[in-house]
């Protein structure tokens, strides 16, 4: 069973650098950046996996990455590009 403790904290960081990272290269082009998306990955990992973690369910980690990839899933399709003067002429 796993604790929440350091290395589960470093991997948990790690795993949210990860995703963040990955879903900016399958989604190059039509996403956020990629400083948004690893911080919003590192911010994901931690919340799901600390709330499956405190809740002793098994495979943290795993959950984890996918609640992760649903939250970087969720940020990158509703980005609404910002609009400049000059594209409404």
């Amino acid at each position: 069973m796993e604790a929440l403790n350091g290395a589960t904290i470093f991997w948990l960081i790690t795993l949210g650098m990860i995703a963040g990272a990955l879903v900016k290269v399958v989604m190059w082009k039509s996403t956020v950046d990629i400083v948004p998306n690893i911080v919003f990955g590192v911010l994901g990992t931690l919340i799901v996996g600390g709330i499956t973690i405190s809740l002793s369910l098994p495979g943290g980690l795993l959950f984890a990455f996918i609640g992760t990839l649903a939250i970087l899933f969720i940020i990158n399709v509703f980005n609404q590009p910002e609009s400049s003067p000059e594209a409404t002429h």
